[in-house]
């Protein structure tokens, strides 16, 4: 019997955590920007490809602040000097197009120095909850000073046809999954150390331009994705190791394995590694490897592994049951401490490893991952005379942060789009444990920004593939009426107040 429970909220009378960028220009919101969109000057822009830029630039001495602002269509991935610094944008659709600032002034140094950046496409495999126009990169400095690196054709552009798409589909993953492909990497025609400062880059092409730059606001500006700051703070990225070894075929991984041991890989052999992370996980997992020329390396990702009726059953079981679910590959070039690391967080427990080797030998340096979510802190408590529900709490919690991104998400592995039935309910839990409304107030604004012509919300958002469930538009103003009876920030909801009406003149028309 529960003799008492207390639970104590993170969360005060008043609490408003959204910070303002102070580091935005103030004419970047009113006016167009003088960088442009850029993209390769052959392919087109609408279809699938993986692409860096690059732009080398001076300084006769190193600054206290370097403000850029960054973006790109439909993700990226910023470095400075080799140290990535930055990646997004913070999802949102063509009208509220989120970018980046960064201040690049602790990675500058006197001398040469080098932007880069990744930029993907996923054309028609992107995730449903991935809205685009087409390929495009934008890296806007803040000031006179820092515009000598806005993005135009004095920049570089490679397409790396190293990469190529693994389409998921049900049978691939035993069920509905709608979250983008997996990445196929040949290690031979990548080009390694592409973001690194001495990279001779004199084969690279120069940028076209694609596309004028403008903040939302200002209507009669040409552009196709109209430019506002991104909301919320970085994700959390923290290493983490993978569990423990499950079962291995073909050679003997023990524990040492999981904490960066090396492993070697002999000459034409085939392995299989199962790693067991024990409790579910989102993040990028970070295969480095040496030598073994032509090895193709597989990591299959799963929530639980399933018997021959493809049955999950009880999710610790492992003997006489399988993986099937979405993966990558990637083919060794043979060089020193090759990393692949997917474009795209994965979610899994169990991580499966396939090898096969060609005629040289294969060493496995490390097998990581890089835990990523939104930086939610657990400063509410929960105490009970009955201790079993203590790993309710911490399973809860744990729950709730997998299923806290850029955005909230209806769950990690399948679909990762922000629902309002259950994001409601989740932005509660935000608020009482973290005392942190921020992804909240970014769900109320994007869910204001999904409104359909007839008044209603869409049911989830940002999604390229729309629905709508008229209910859900009355969960979106409970949940505004739940943010104003807990935050002290009565303008925020007010803001809503034409899509509230237009909401209820919806039902209205209907009594």
């Amino acid at each position: 019997m529960i003799q008492s429970i207390i639970i104590l909220p993170a969360i005060l009378a008043v609490i408003n955590s959204v910070t303002a960028n102070e580091e935005i220009n103030p004419a970047l919101l009113k006016q167009p920007w003088t960088a442009k969109w850029i993209a390769h000057p052959t392919d087109s822009v609408h279809v699938y490809g993986v692409y860096h830029f690059r732009k080398s630039f001076k300084l006769d001495e190193k600054p206290e602040k370097y403000v850029v602002h960054v973006s790109a269509d439909n993700r990226y991935r910023l470095f400075i000097n080799g140290n990535a610094i930055s990646e997004g944008p913070a999802r949102g659709d063509l009208w509220h197009w989120r970018f980046e600032t960064v201040n690049l002034a602790p990675f500058l140094k006197v001398g040469n120095n080098v932007l880069a950046a990744v930029v993907w496409n996923y054309a028609d495999e992107r995730p449903f909850s991935q809205i685009s126009h087409h390929t495009g990169f934008l890296l806007q400095g803040n000031d006179t000073f820092s515009k000598q690196v806005d993005s135009c054709t004095q920049w570089k552009v490679y397409r790396n046809s190293a990469y190529s798409m693994i389409p998921i589909n049900q049978t691939s993953v035993n069920g509905y999954a709608c979250v983008g492909p997996g990445d196929a990497v040949d290690g031979t025609q990548y080009p390694w150390g592409w973001q690194e400062e001495n990279y001779d880059d004199s084969d690279w092409l120069q940028a076209r331009v694609v596309g004028r730059a403008a903040p939302r606001g200002l209507h009669d500006a040409a552009t196709y994705w109209l430019l506002t700051p991104r909301t919320i703070p970085p994700m959390e990225s923290t290493v983490q190791h993978l569990g423990r070894v499950a079962r291995s075929e073909g050679i003997q991984a023990d524990e040492d394995f999981c904490k960066g041991k090396p492993l070697i890989i002999p000459a034409d052999q085939t392995v299989s590694i199962l790693l067991d992370q024990t409790c579910l996980t989102v993040g990028y997992p970070e295969l480095t490897v040496s030598g073994g020329k032509g090895a193709k390396m597989k990591l299959t990702y799963a929530e639980a592994l399933v018997d021959d009726c493809l049955q999950k059953g009880q999710r610790d079981s492992i003997e006489g049951r399988k993986i099937i679910g979405y993966f990558d590959t990637f083919i060794s070039d043979g060089g020193s401490h090759r990393l692949f690391r997917p474009l795209w967080v994965r979610t899994w427990r169990y991580l499966q490893l396939d090898i096969t080797t060609q005629k040289d030998p294969l060493t496995v340096d490390n097998l990581q991952s890089v835990f990523t979510a939104y930086p939610f802190q657990e400063k509410g408590s929960f105490a009970c005379s009955d201790s079993s529900l203590d790993a309710i709490w911490h399973t809860g919690w744990r729950t709730a942060r997998l299923c806290a991104g850029e955005t909230y998400l209806d769950c990690p592995y399948y679909e990762q789009l922000q629902y309002v039935g259950d994001t409601r309910v989740q932005a509660l839990i935000s608020l009482y444990v973290a005392g942190d409304n921020r992804l909240m107030r970014n769900a109320i604004q994007l869910f204001n920004d999904s409104r359909t012509p007839d008044g209603l919300t869409s049911s989830r958002y940002p999604t390229s593939m729309p629905q709508v469930i008229p209910t859900f538009s009355l969960f979106w103003i409970s949940m505004l009426h739940d943010y104003w009876m807990h935050v002290n920030d009565p303008s925020f909801v007010e803001s809503f107040d034409i899509g509230i009406r237009g909401v209820l003149d919806w039902y209205e028309r209907r009594i």
